[in-house]
C-alpha cells in the first residue's frame, strides 16, 4: 500500500490540511505542536477509525474528542491511497459524531464499496484489515516507530531491544510476548502443583475433601441415633402443613370477607356522600332564609285572617254607604242642612205655638203682619246669634213662654218646613251612621295593615305594591325557610352516618385498605385453597376468630416442634449441619476437578506456546539477522560488519573488529542501540507484511540521538528502502531537512513543511 493523497478539513490542529504524497520518501518537517503527531493520528484514523467495535470504549470516545477540531469546524477528512495490484481507493470519514459516517470510493468505478466489507456501528468498516490483512494493533505495531519507544528500548541496554522485538513479533503488541506468557502459564502450574507437592493448590484441595467426607459420615451416624425424635418431628411438621394449609385457606376467606365488607362500607359511604352532597346543595339554596322569622308566622296568618275579612266588611260598608249615599240627592242634604238650620232647633212648645198661631182665627192684617215681622225678627235674631256662636241650640222642650210670636202665614211656613226637616232626618241620620261605620272599618283595616307591613318589613319581604305580595313572599320565604331546617337536618344526618361509616378514617384510607386485600387475595391463588374447598363462608369476625385458633393451635405446634427440634440441635450441636457440610464437600470437589482440568489445560497450553513461539522465531530471525546485518554495516560504514539474531531469545550479537569476536548484547552506544532497534523494527515490519501487502513506514524523529555522520547514511539507506515501501518520516531536526535539499529534486520522495500549511494561529 501506498499513500497518495490526505486532506483533513478538520482534526485537532490541524485544519483545511491537504497534501500530495510521493511513493517513496515523504519528510513532514515542522516544529513542535505543528501538527505532525496529529497528522500521525489522522492517518490512522481514516484507515481504522477510532472504535474496534459496535459498543464504543470509554477511552475510544475519549480519543475521538481528544482530536475534535480546536477551531470548533468541521471535523472530516480522506485519504486516498494505492494497493499493489494498482486497484486505486479513496476513503472519506466524518467524524463530526460517534456514528462516523464512512465510504470507500472505488476510484476506477467512482462507486462506494465500503457496504461489501459490511458496516458496523461507529464507521466500524474493516476494509484496511482485509486490504492489508492486518489488525489497527498489528499496523500500528508494524508501520509506527515513535522517538519515544526507541528511548525506552536504547536506554535499558540491547535486552530490552530483544525483548521488544519479541514482544511485537510474538503477539503484535509492545507490552506482551510468548515468552512472559509461557512464564505465567509456568507460575500457574507450579501454584497448583503435582500430587506429591503437599503444599501447592491441589493437595490442599484434595486433603480438604477428605476431611469433609469423614466429616458427613460421622453426622449420618449422629443423626441415626436420633431416628424416633425425628419421626416425631415429621409428623408435627406434617400437622403444621397441613393447618398451615387451613390457615392460608382462613387467611383468603377473611381477606375475600373483608373486600366484600369494605366494599358494601364504601357504597355506603359513596351512597352517603351523594345525599349528604343534596342535602348540603339544598341547604346552600335556602341558606338566606336561614335566620328567617318564621316564628312570627301565626301572627301574620291571623292579622292577614284579619285584614282580609275587614277588607270584605269595608267594601260591604262602602257599597251600602254608597247606596245610601246614592239615595238621597245632593238637593236634599243641601236642604237638610239648611232645614237642620233653620227649624231643627225647634221645640215642641214652638211647634205647638206655631200651630196654634197656623191655625187659629184670623186676626186683622194689620195684626198678622206686626206679628209676622215681630216673628221673623226674632227668628233672624236667634240665627244670627247661633252663628257667631258656631253652635246649633238643642231642641229641648220649653214651655209656652217661648211661643214664637209669628204671622199665620210664617207659622205654617214654618209647620211646613219643619216637617220636611222631619221627613228627611231619618235618611240623613242612616247616612251619618253609615259614615261612621266606614269610618271605623277604614281605621281597623289601616291599624291591621300598618301591623301587617310592620312584620313585613322586620321579616324583609315588603312590597311597597300591594299586602298580598308580600304575604305571598313571607309565605314562600316560611317554606323555604322549612326547606332550609329540613335540608340542615338532612345534612346533619347524612353526615352523622358518614362519621360512622368512616369510623375516625378517612375514605383513602379504606380504599387503600380494599386494595391491600384485593392484592393479597390475587396473590392467594383461590384454587390453591385446598383446605378451604367445601367451606361455608361466614362474616369477617368468625372468620377472624376462626384465624386465630387456628393461629394459637399452629403456634402451639411449633413451640412443640421446636422443642423437639432444641434436643436434636444439642445432639448435633458437636457437628455442622449437614448442608454446611455437603456444600463444602461440593466445594472442594469442584475444586479438585478444576485444579486437575487448569493444570492440564495450563501444560498444553505451555507447550503449544513454546512450539508456536519456536516456529515463529525460527522464520523470523533469519530475515531479520540478513536485514540487520546489511543495514548496520552500511549505516556505521563497516564498523560493525556482521550481526545476528538468536532465533530462541530474538538477542543481537554483534563481531566487534576491535577482537574478532561476536558478543551478545554488546556494550554499544546509544544511537548504536537506536539505529539496531529501527532497522530491526524495519526487519520486522518487512517480515510481517510479507505474506499481504506491504505497509508504510512512519517514523517519528526516531534519530534525535544518531551522530551527524551516520544520520544520512541511515537517510541514504531509508531511501533506497522507499523503492520497496512508502516511508513517511515526521521531524523537527535541520539536519534531515538539510539531508533532504542536498538530494535534489526527485519526484517519488517529497518534502511537506508543515509550518507553511497550518494556519498562523496554529503554529
Amino acid at each position: 500500500m501506498r499513500l497518495r493523497r490526505i486532506d483533513l478539513a478538520g482534526f485537532g490542529c490541524l485544519h483545511d490540511f491537504s497534501t500530495d504524497l510521493g511513493p517513496g520518501l515523504n519528510v513532514f518537517h515542522g516544529l513542535n505542536e505543528a501538527g505532525k503527531s496529529t497528522l500521525q493520528q489522522g492517518i490512522a484514523a481514516l484507515l481504522y477509525g477510532f472504535y474496534d467495535g459496535d459498543r464504543a470504549r470509554q477511552e475510544e470516545s475519549a480519543r475521538h474528542e481528544r482530536f475534535r477540531p480546536w477551531d470548533g469546524g468541521v471535523y472530516r477528512g480522506s485519504l486516498e491511497y494505492e494497493m499493489d495490484d494498482g486497484r486505486d481507493f479513496e476513503v472519506r470519514r466524518d467524524f463530526t459524531t460517534a456514528d462516523v459516517p464512512t465510504q470507500l470510493i472505488d476510484l476506477f468505478s467512482g462507486q462506494d464499496i465500503a457496504s461489501s466489507f459490511g458496516r458496523s456501528r461507529h464507521g466500524n468498516v474493516p476494509f484496511a484489515r482485509r486490504h492489508l490483512g492486518m489488525s489497527r494493533t498489528v499496523f500500528q505495531s508494524c508501520a509506527f516507530i515513535s522517538q519515544g519507544e526507541i528511548f525506552h528500548v536504547a536506554e535499558n541496554g540491547p535486552k530490552e531491544i530483544a525483548d521488544a522485538i519479541a514482544a511485537l513479533a510474538d503477539t503484535a503488541g509492545r507490552d506482551v510476548s510468548a515468552t512472559k506468557a509461557i512464564e505465567r502459564l509456568k507460575t500457574a502450574l507450579s501454584r497448583i502443583g503435582s500430587d506429591r507437592a503437599r503444599t501447592a493448590e491441589l493437595p490442599k484441595a484434595r486433603e480438604a475433601l477428605a476431611a469433609v467426607t469423614k466429616e458427613l459420615e460421622a453426622i449420618d451416624d449422629a443423626r441415626g441415633s436420633l431416628s424416633g425424635r425425628a419421626a416425631e418431628l415429621d409428623g408435627l411438621q406434617e400437622q403444621l402443613t397441613m393447618l398451615n394449609e387451613r390457615v392460608e385457606s382462613t387467611e383468603y376467606e377473611l381477606i375475600r370477607a373483608r373486600i366484600v365488607e369494605l366494599s358494601g362500607r364504601l357504597e355506603a359511604i359513596e351512597s352517603a356522600r351523594e345525599s349528604l352532597a343534596k342535602a348540603n346543595e339544598a341547604k346552600r339554596a335556602g341558606e338566606r332564609y336561614a335566620n328567617f322569622p318564621v316564628d312570627q308566622r301565626d301572627e301574620v296568618m291571623s292579622l292577614y285572617g284579619r285584614w282580609e275579612r275587614a277588607q270584605e266588611s269595608v267594601v260591604a260598608t262602602r257599597i251600602a254607604f254608597t247606596e245610601t249615599q246614592e239615595a238621597i240627592a245632593s238637593a236634599e242634604r243641601t236642604e237638610f242642612e239648611v232645614l237642620r238650620t233653620s227649624v231643627g232647633g225647634l221645640s215642641g212648645g214652638q211647634i205647638a205655638s206655631l200651630e196654634q198661631i197656623a191655625y187659629a182665627r184670623e186676626d186683622s192684617w194689620l195684626v198678622r203682619s206686626f206679628r209676622s215681622v215681630t216673628g221673623l225678627i226674632a227668628f233672624a235674631a236667634k240665627y244670627v246669634v247661633r252663628l257667631v256662636l258656631r253652635k246649633s241650640v238643642p231642641p229641648r222642650e220649653k214651655d209656652d213662654a217661648d211661643a214664637l210670636n209669628v204671622s199665620r202665614d210664617d207659622a205654617l211656613s214654618l209647620i211646613e218646613r219643619h216637617r220636611r226637616y222631619l221627613g228627611l232626618a231619618p235618611v240623613i241620620e242612616r247616612l251619618a251612621e253609615a259614615q261612621v261605620r266606614l269610618d271605623a272599618e277604614d281605621a281597623a283595616l289601616a291599624a291591621v295593615a300598618n301591623r301587617l307591613v310592620a312584620l313585613f318589613e322586620a321579616a324583609g319581604v315588603h312590597s311597597e305594591a300591594d299586602i298580598v305580595v308580600s304575604f305571598d313572599e313571607f309565605v314562600s320565604a316560611c317554606r323555604q325557610r322549612e326547606n332550609y331546617e329540613r335540608a340542615a337536618t338532612a345534612a346533619a344526618e347524612m353526615k352523622g352516618r358518614c362519621d360512622l361509616l368512616l369510623r375516625d378514617r378517612t375514605l383513602e384510607e379504606i380504599e387503600s385498605e380494599l386494595q391491600g386485600y384485593e392484592r393479597r387475595a390475587a396473590d392467594k391463588s383461590e384454587g390453591d385453597m385446598t383446605a378451604g374447598r367445601g367451606r361455608k363462608r361466614g362474616s369477617s369476625r368468625d372468620l377472624a376468630r376462626e384465624l386465630d385458633r387456628l393461629r394459637e393451635q399452629r403456634t402451639n405446634l411449633e413451640l412443640k416442634a421446636e422443642r423437639l427440634r432444641e434436643e436434636v440441635r444439642l445432639t448435633m450441636a458437636q457437628h455442622r449441619s449437614r448442608a454446611e457440610v455437603e456444600e463444602e464437600a461440593s466445594y472442594w470437589q469442584s475444586r479438585v476437578v478444576a485444579l486437575d482440568r487448569a493444570r492440564e489445560a495450563l501444560r498444553i497450553a505451555a507447550q503449544t506456546i513454546e512450539e508456536a513461539m519456536v516456529s515463529v522465531y525460527r522464520d523470523f530471525a533469519p530475515a531479520v539477522t540478513t536485514f540487520l546485518s546489511d543495514g548496520i554495516e552500511r549505516v556505521t560504514a563497516g564498523r560493525y560488519t556482521r550481526a545476528h539474531v538468536d532465533p530462541a531469545t530474538l538477542s543481537i550479537s554483534l563481531l566487534l573488529p576491535e577482537t574478532g569476536q561476536v558478543i551478545t548484547d554488546p556494550p554499544v552506544s546509544h544511537g548504536t542501540r537506536t539505529l539496531a532497534y529501527v532497522l530491526m523494527r524495519i526487519g520486522l515490519a518487512q517480515h510481517m507484511s510479507a505474506v499481504g501487502e506491504p505497509v508504510p513506514l512512519i517514523l517519528d524523529d526516531p534519530f534525535v540521538d544518531v551522530d551527524s555522520e551516520r544520520l544520512p547514511r541511515m537517510l541514504d539507506y531509508l531511501a533506497e528502502l522507499s523503492n520497496r515501501i512508502q516511508v513517511l518520516i515526521f521531524t523537527k531536526d535541520q539536519a534531515i531537512l538539510d539531508w533532504f535539499d542536498s538530494r535534489g529534486h526527485d519526484d517519488r520522495h517529497r518534502l511537506h513543511r508543515l509550518s507553511s500549511l497550518l494556519p498562523a494561529a496554529t503554529l
